[in-house]
């Protein structure tokens, strides 16, 4: 891989997205070497027609080598024509790889990276909305401009120099030079466009930031504060603008070296030429031709479109790069954090959902060894989901530390704090695909043995069974399979990963007592540590340690020792209908 794309993440993501469409692409290019026909061989034409035909009397002839380039032109448009399936073959697969990277970063910074109470991401619906559907565009007039030009370029030189190759250099020159200049100034042009690009989402940004607030807005009389702040934005957006068109500007001297300076040597130098007879006035005609029907349209190109779209898809490309997940980088799916069971320290953990709201918990304090298992107990509403929340990195709280380990759990990288923590849910989350994509999505390659350990473990190998094998295709999981099953599948996936501190929200409430029991069991045979908000007293017994959440606080020990000591503990398991299974010892 060139250094180029190593050092830059949009264009590693351009090449990460694009990796399947190389054989499209070498479609592409032959069809684009047809549409070159004409750049190669018509000034040639045009030569032998004037020399061999009309300047010497015989205008049959010429008008038959002119039909040759009337047929050259033939083969052009049907090969035009010809160049867009392959074209399409790369652009489409392209547009949806980034839909999918896209919105696997923004549920990435909605669930890792988001605090509770945050407002949904504006700007990540412009990503969605307008910088992949500008990617997709732009990579289409890309490739339907580059490629043509490029091959139409090399072709015109090859056919100046097999008219003369002094007339060759004389153009070839000042047309490099001329792209010399070019090339560095694209880099502003880039940087500019960037500036711009942030400044659109800005606006977009802050217009939704007002839009969603408007009632507030509208009650604290805070319009002209709104409407100023939403002015702002766009006003930068038009001097990021202007800054761009200026930037645009240097093509005029560009084309004017490269383009038009040849030209006019061609036309200074030929009369000489053909008088020494080292030239023939077609040549010199043809030679004039190949510069301003192809090298000059070609320059004006190479400076206007095909430099826009490329400065345009390497800005959007690092915007999305940056924003988006990849697979394998970032996130549950690709961790590669290493296995750990280092206790679970918990240190004056206070947290509210406001600066003006009374705090959910405050000053909760208390150590899980490493391999423990825990059970959060508590009335409904006192904030059991919120701990567990907070335990798995999902937010941050006011005050406290959260530690695995000797590691504070916000000092973890997202990579890392993903791959270690895994938090289920109560309402779980099969999505469309297969029952592999499923249970195998925390652990990409798992083989079928761990997937098969992890299903007989939670008690999904029935279902597996029933659908026909984990290749059964998963199209409407809500409506065909049941609240139980989705959970089965959820735990069955976290079991299979490598997740190393499971916190199993509810996640077993629509089970029934005994598969609930075999699943927690499970879960605490496995290697890591266990913390479980109990939705039935059973769970509470089972466990090793027990922290209660109530009106008064909060307590910390064994289901024995709470039921012994703790009111609130007693009064709870009183209003608990299911049978208590011996203590966990």
């Amino acid at each position: 891989m060139p250094d180029i794309v190593k050092g830059d993440p949009g264009l590693r993501l351009l090449q990460e997205v694009s990796a399947g469409s190389r054989r499209s692409l070498v479609r592409a290019l032959g069809w684009s070497a047809v549409q070159a026909a004409p750049a190669l061989a018509s000034g040639r034409i045009l030569a032998a027609a004037l020399d061999r035909g009309f300047l010497a009397g015989r205008p049959a002839v010429g008008i038959c080598w002119l039909i040759g380039i009337a047929a050259l032109y033939g083969a052009r448009a049907a090969a035009q024509r010809a160049v867009f399936d392959p074209l399409a073959a790369i652009v489409e697969p392209i547009r949806d790889e980034l839909v999918r990277r896209v919105v696997r970063g923004a549920l990435r910074r909605a669930v890792y990276e988001g605090l509770p109470g945050a407002g949904p991401d504006a700007a990540g619906v412009t990503r969605l909305s307008s910088q992949v559907d500008a990617v997709r565009g732009t990579v289409s007039a890309l490739l339907r401009t580059a490629l043509p030009l490029a091959v139409n370029l090399l072709a015109a030189l090859i056919g100046l120099a097999s008219l003369d190759l002094r007339i060759a250099v004389m153009v070839a020159v000042p047309l490099l030079v001329a792209v010399a200049v070019f090339v560095p100034a694209m880099r502003t042009l880039t940087r500019r466009r960037a500036a711009y690009l942030l400044a659109e989402e800005r606006v977009a940004a802050a217009t939704g930031s007002v839009v969603g607030a408007a009632r507030d807005v509208a009650a604290l009389g805070a319009g002209r504060e709104a409407q100023a702040e939403v002015h702002r934005a766009a006003d930068a957006s038009v001097r990021a603008a202007t800054t761009v068109a200026w930037a645009n500007a240097l093509r005029v001297p560009v084309i004017l070296l490269g383009g038009q300076l040849p030209v006019l040597g061609l036309l200074l130098a030929g009369p000489s030429l053909v008088r020494q007879g080292t030239l023939s006035p077609g040549a010199v005609i043809g030679a004039v031709s190949y510069v301003t029907a192809y090298l000059i349209p070609a320059l004006q190109h190479m400076t206007g479109a095909v430099a826009g779209y490329w400065s345009q898809l390497r800005v959007l490309a690092a915007r999305l790069a940056a924003t988006s997940a990849r697979p394998g980088t970032a996130g549950p799916a690709g961790g590669t954090a290493r296995p750990s069971d280092a206790e679970l320290t918990v240190r004056g953990l206070t947290f509210a959902y406001g600066p003006h709201s009374a705090p959910v918990l405050r000053d909760v304090t208390f150590t899980l060894p490493g391999g423990g298992h825990l059970a959060l107990v508590g009335p409904s509403g006192v904030g059991k989901s919120t701990l567990a929340g907070l335990l798995a990195g999902i937010g941050q709280p006011d005050a406290g530390r959260i530690a695995l380990g000797a590691r504070a759990m916000a000092e973890l990288p997202e990579a890392e704090r993903a791959a270690l923590v895994a938090l289920v849910p109560q309402e779980a989350y099969v999505f469309p695909g297969t029952l592999r994509e499923n249970v195998a999505y925390l652990a990409p390659d798992a083989r079928d043995e761990a997937l098969d350990r992890a299903a007989a473990a939670v008690g999904l190998g029935p279902l597996v069974a029933r659908l026909g094998g984990y290749d059964t295709e998963l199209t409407d999981p809500t409506g065909t399979l049941s609240s139980g099953e989705r959970q089965l599948i959820a735990l069955a996936r976290v079991y299979a990963s490598p997740a190393r501190l499971v916190i199993l929200d509810e996640a077993t409430c629509h089970l029934d007592p005994a598969a609930e029991a075999a699943v927690e069991a499970a879960f605490a045979r496995r290697p890591g540590t266990l913390i479980v908000v109990a939705h039935r007293l059973s769970s509470a017994a089972r466990a090793g340690r027990v922290l209660i959440l109530d009106a008064e606080g909060h307590a910390f020990g064994s289901h024995t020792e709470l039921l012994a000591t703790h009111p609130g503990y007693a009064a709870l398991v009183g209003h608990w209908d299911a049978p208590l299974p011996a203590p966990a010892l």
